[in-house]
């Protein structure tokens, strides 16, 4: 949305997200989410904190202070400040395992690895997700407990139908699976760095062109986008109005 506006001032920004829940590490997702924000907080904070250049230990302290300041940049709040210690401990946690492993010599097959690593980081990234949408910590922990199972008297947890699981089910296989939107428009260049998202993974028939039946089915898109705008009403506040 942001790059498609930009475009129409003249002005190109630089890829800033490329489907980050298609990470299979902690490291691999903070180089596909909020790519800037990433590059700022390695160049202005990381970098100047001494980075990797003094020791293992150095090294996994100064990723959780970048990670505790990153997490301060979004909000001077508990929740904030949980959401960048979180990232700055998985991170570390990564390192130190991909030290480790660099000894040994794994047999397991790609086919299975690669999902049980994208899941894992999936599982980690929502359980901070948490703390950084939730309105205090007490909110956090009683929507973490429920998502293990301990609280099934909540009422959102008890009303979801099966309809509504499945097309969450179906929606996360979209994230997973499915190219994103710079990928099918790849071939257009409308942002910086475009070729860094390997747009030749995508197949040409899938990419966009500026033809009449790429031309209805975006318009179909964008009715099934305004419908469901209209579906959710005005009561929904915009998240980074908070900001």
């Amino acid at each position: 949305m942001a790059i498609g506006l930009s475009i129409l001032f003249g002005v190109r920004l630089p890829v800033n997200f490329n489907s980050p829940y298609k990470a299979t590490s902690i490291i691999e997702f903070w180089r596909r989410w909020h790519m800037t924000l990433s590059r700022f907080l390695r160049d202005y904070l990381y970098i100047p904190l001494g980075g990797n250049k003094k020791g293992q230990i150095r090294r996994y302290i100064n990723l959780i202070l970048t990670m505790l300041l990153g997490g301060l940049w979004h909000g001077a709040g508990w929740t904030f400040i949980i959401w960048g210690a979180l990232h700055g401990c998985y991170l570390a946690v990564n390192h130190i395992w991909r030290f480790i492993a660099q000894g040994f010599h794994w047999s397991v097959p790609k086919h299975l690895s690669k999902p049980a690593s994208m899941l894992v980081t999936f599982i980690c990234v929502m359980i901070a997700w948490v703390f950084f949408r939730a309105s205090n910590t007490e909110t956090a922990l009683t929507i973490l407990r429920s998502m293990f199972g301990a609280h099934s008297h909540i009422p959102v947890a008890q009303n979801l139908l099966f309809s509504d699981k499945l097309i969450l089910v179906i929606l996360l296989f979209v994230a997973w699976l499915f190219p994103n939107s710079l990928q099918i428009i790849g071939r257009y260049e409308i942002a910086l760095g475009n070729s860094a998202i390997m747009t030749n993974v995508v197949p040409k028939w899938y990419q966009w062109r500026a033809t009449s039946i790429h031309a209805i089915l975006a318009g179909c898109m964008l009715a099934i986008a305004l419908l469901g705008v209209l579906a959710v009403g005005d009561g929904a506040q915009f998240l980074y109005f908070e900001f």
